[in-house]
């Protein structure tokens, strides 16, 4: 969007909220003083009203010209457009017949003149109104919103599988149909949103929780963008607090985010703990941490705050596999939650840990999985926690063993060198965990063991160390 456009609309919008000279645009005017004796709107009405408005307002069609077609004479005809439909909205009250028609016309208006570019809290701020409120409550609610291209979506009844996979508890399958559903666009309801979201978020929240219509809730959340999260919060909706929580995570990627988007993703994922969709929806999240996401930062404290079985939840829905990429964040979140939980709860939740990396043994049940070096993987920390509680003289005859086992391993029958490389590998893995379990007994303050390089040349040529 044109920064010149944002900023000019900036100003109008705001000397609109001022008092001053009013004039409807030609387009709205007709249209209301119809409905006035009243008529009833054509289903065109809308597109008609947008062609009068950008041939009174040619600015608006190319909003990049701006600058250009948006003189001083223009510029306050916009304003008194702006004012017109502002005092409309303020005196609206649903006790005409065709009340709703007249409101759908002066919000498709003021969405034309460039209410999404505007300060909405503060042009909100000027229509307090409590029938305003209620009538787009109902505006919303009435609304049928469909697909942008109804028979030739990417994803068939994207709406369905939507649900579908929220109540299976599958949202990855929702992160990937989400991005390729578009709702048609609705200037009036985009108003509708923008304006009931700052005069009354808990009425918006409940219209979606009622209509429950998936392409109603991307368009809101559209309409919203960076605001949808905090909305999420408001709505009893599982699938939409994991679209909340995405889109602060995608958000936080692209620009970085302050500690409040933090907090509200720990009202997101409380809220969620307390439902059944709560292992799906750690699935989605934890399977591989990211360092730095949003998600790896809240954890700790909406952990601390819950009971065993969340816990196991979030262990198993971590993926061993293939996630030496994890262990810095996993380690984070692990050593914070232990300080927030105590000696006690950490070491219930080093077993744990332990169990499900002891069961994994490096993805040896597993089928055509080998290991061309040792590897890291996410639970290096809480594994070597785990060891560095264990009395001293069980740890030094572990690592005695592992030791000797990796020495001797060329003393058994394998069927191929791959095979040999990978058991070593395995037993190597798990050695330098012991070993930095010893060392965190003894006072490390590293969370992870040193990074894995081959001990010498011979070894690295031997042992085809390419994975390091």
């Amino acid at each position: 969007m044109s920064e010149v456009f944002v900023s000019l609309a900036r100003e109008v919008f705001a000397a609109a909220c001022e008092a001053g000279r009013c004039q409807m645009p030609a387009g709205t005017a007709k249209f209301a003083e119809h409905l006035d004796n009243g008529g009833k709107s054509a289903p065109d009405t809308l597109e008609s009203l947008g062609q009068q408005l950008v041939t009174q307002f040619p600015f608006l069609r190319h909003r990049s010209l701006a600058s250009e077609q948006c003189d001083e004479s223009v510029r306050e005809k916009w304003e008194a457009a702006v004012r017109a439909v502002l005092e409309r909205l303020r005196s609206w009250t649903a006790s005409n017949p065709l009340a709703f028609e007249e409101l759908s016309i002066l919000l498709y208006t003021i969405d034309a003149l460039g209410l999404d570019s505007a300060d909405a809290e503060h042009v909100a701020s000027q229509l307090r109104n409590e029938a305003l409120a209620g009538g787009l409550y109902h505006f919303i609610c009435s609304a049928e919103v469909r697909s942008f291209s109804p028979g030739h979506d990417r994803v068939h009844n994207a709406d369905q599988e939507i649900k579908k996979a929220a109540a299976e508890g599958n949202f990855l399958r929702i992160s990937h149909i989400v991005p390729q559903v578009m709702p048609e666009p609705r200037a009036a309801l985009w108003s509708a949103v923008r304006l009931l979201w700052r005069l009354d978020p808990a009425k918006l929240a409940d219209a979606v929780t009622v209509k429950d219509s998936v392409f109603l809730t991307l368009l809101v959340r559209f309409t919203l963008q960076d605001e949808f999260s905090a909305l999420a919060v408001l709505v009893p909706i599982t699938w939409v607090k994991y679209v909340g929580i995405e889109d602060m995570e995608s958000a936080h990627r692209r620009a970085g985010t302050d500690l409040k988007q933090v907090d509200l993703i720990r009202q997101l994922l409380l809220q969620a703990a307390d439902t059944t969709a709560w292992t799906g929806l750690l699935n989605a999240l934890v399977r591989a941490p990211e360092s730095g996401s949003l998600v790896c930062a809240a954890l700790p404290k909406v952990l601390a705050s819950l009971q065993l079985p969340h816990w196991k939840a979030f262990v198993s829905a971590v993926s061993l596999s293939f996630s030496k990429r994890s262990a810095d964040p996993m380690a984070r979140i692990m050593a914070a939650l232990a300080l927030e939980v105590g000696d006690s709860a950490a070491n219930a939740l080093w077993s744990m840990c332990f169990d499900q990396w002891n069961d994994w043994n490096y993805g040896k049940s597993e089928h055509q999985v080998y290991l061309f070096s040792p590897t890291a993987c996410a639970f290096d920390y809480p594994v070597a926690m785990y060891y560095s509680k264990i009395p001293s003289h069980e740890r030094d005859k572990l690592e005695a063993a592992l030791t000797l086992a990796v020495d001797t391993i060329e003393q058994q029958w394998f069927n191929s060198s791959t095979d040999l490389i990978t058991e070593r590998n395995r037993l190597l893995c798990r050695l330098r965990l012991v070993v930095h379990g010893r060392m965190l007994a003894s006072g490390e303050v590293h969370l992870l063991p040193p990074e894995i390089e081959p001990p010498d040349a011979y070894t690295s040529v031997r042992y085809s160390y390419f994975e390091i």
